[in-house]
C-alpha cells in the first residue's frame, strides 16, 4: 500500500493473481470457490500462507455481474467461469434492464461478503484489492461483447445511452467493494486495450466516461488493460481522478511505459500469464529480473503477472521465483 500511495518502502512488492489457484491449494471445485464466501476466503488464506504475496485479491468473477443482469454462467474444472449467455440480447433492450443492488443480489452479495472477511483477516497487514470491469467494457457483460462492439461502431448514440444507463451501477458497485473492505480497486477497462479499441475511439468515447466515473469512486484506483496492450493510451489516462497505478500488458514495453508516464506514477506488470505453466523456474526468474531492471529503478513499481488469473497448472516453484527475484535484487542493491 505504501507503493500505491507513494510512500517510502523497503522493496518492490510482488503479486500474482491467484483467485482460482485457491481451489487448487484447498481441493475445492471452482464453482464452490466462487459461490461460497467461506470457501473463497479459505482459498486466499492458503494462497497467502504458501506464497506470501503482497496483496490479497477479492473474488475476480465477472460472471457475478452478468448473472446479476440475468445472464447464464459456464463453469469449468480448470479455469474461472465465463459468461455462457448474456442477460439481454441487444443494447436497445438492455436500456430497460433494472440495475442490480449489490447488497441484495445474491451473486454480488457473495463477493461483498468475501471482501469483508478478507478485510477482517488482512486489514493493515496487506492491501485487499478488488477487481471490476471498467464502465466502457461493462455493457459487454450485459449484452455480450460482439453486440456491444457492433453498437459502439455502428450505433454510437445507442451505445452512449446504454453506458449512461449502466454507469450508476458501476459507481455503486465500486463504492460497495470499498465499503466492504477493499483498499484499492483494479479497474479492467477493455476499451483501453489496443486489441479492442484504437486510440482515437478510446479518447473520444471512453476517456470522458472514465474521467467522470473515477471522480465518483471514493478510493485509489488502478487502470488495467484486460490482457492487451495499453501503452498507446498511457499519456491520455495519467490524470484520471484517484489513479495510483497502471497495469502494463505483457506485449508492452515497461521501459517505454515509464518514459511516457514519468518517474512518479506506479507501474504494475508485466509477466506473461500464459507462460507460467510451461516456462521453467529460471525463465520466470529471469523475466522477473528483467521487469525489475526496466521499471523499478526509481521505485513506483509492483512486479506482477500481466493478465487475469495465473493458470491452475502453474507450478508453485514458478510463483516462488518471482519472490526470489525481488529478494535477490534487494540484496544486490544493498
Amino acid at each position: 500500500m505504501g507503493t500505491l500511495l507513494g510512500q517510502p518502502v523497503d522493496r518492490v512488492p510482488a503479486f500474482a493473481v491467484l483467485g482460482a489457484y485457491g481451489a487448487r491449494l484447498t481441493g475445492l471445485d471452482l464453482r464452490t470457490l466462487y459461490t461460497d464466501a467461506t470457501a473463497y476466503v479459505s482459498g486466499q488464506q492458503a494462497v497467502y500462507n504458501q506464497f506470501g504475496f503482497d496483496l490479497v485479491i477479492t473474488p475476480f468473477v465477472y460472471t457475478a455481474i452478468s448473472e446479476a443482469f440475468g445472464g447464464e454462467t459456464a463453469w469449468s474444472i480448470n479455469q474461472p467461469p465465463n459468461m455462457k449467455r448474456p442477460g439481454w440480447p441487444s443494447a436497445a433492450r438492455a436500456l430497460h434492464a433494472e440495475l442490480p443492488v449489490p447488497q441484495t443480489t445474491a451473486c454480488l452479495a457473495t463477493v461483498l461478503e468475501a471482501t469483508g472477511r478478507l478485510a477482517d483477516l488482512y486489514k493493515q497487514q496487506v492491501p485487499i484489492v478488488a477487481v471490476l470491469p471498467g464502465p466502457g467494457i461493462l455493457p459487454s457483460l450485459v449484452i455480450g461483447l460482439e453486440q456491444w462492439m457492433e453498437t459502439v461502431l455502428f450505433e454510437p448514440e445507442l451505445a452512449r445511452r446504454l453506458s449512461d444507463h449502466l454507469t450508476p451501477f458501476f459507481v455503486t458497485w465500486a463504492n460497495a467493494l470499498l465499503a466492504a473492505g477493499a483498499d484499492c480497486l483494479v479497474i479492467t477497462e477493455g476499451m483501453a486495450s489496443a486489441e479492442i479499441a484504437p486510440r482515437d475511439l478510446f479518447a473520444e468515447r471512453f476517456l470522458p466516461l472514465l474521467t467522470t466515473t473515477f471522480a465518483q469512486i471514493d478510493g485509489p484506483k488502478v487502470l488495467h488493460h484486460t490482457g492487451g496492450r495499453i501503452n498507446h493510451v498511457l499519456d491520455l489516462v495519467t490524470g484520471l481522478p484517484g489513479l495510483v497505478a497502471l497495469a502494463i500488458g505483457s506485449k508492452d514495453s515497461l521501459a517505454e511505459a515509464r518514459s511516457i508516464v514519468g518517474p512518479d506514477l506506479n507501474l504494475i506488470g508485466n509477466l506473461d500469464n500464459l507462460s507460467f505453466p510451461s516456462a521453467s523456474v529460471e525463465h520466470i526468474y529471469r523475466a522477473s529480473r528483467d521487469c525489475l531492471r526496466e521499471a523499478a529503478g526509481g521505485g513506483h513499481f509492483i512486479l506482477a503477472n500481466s493478465g487475469a488469473d495465473i493458470p491452475l497448472s502453474t507450478s508453485p516453484e514458478n510463483l516462488h521465483a518471482m519472490h526470489r527475484a525481488v529478494a535477490d535484487a534487494v540484496r544486490e542493491a544493498s
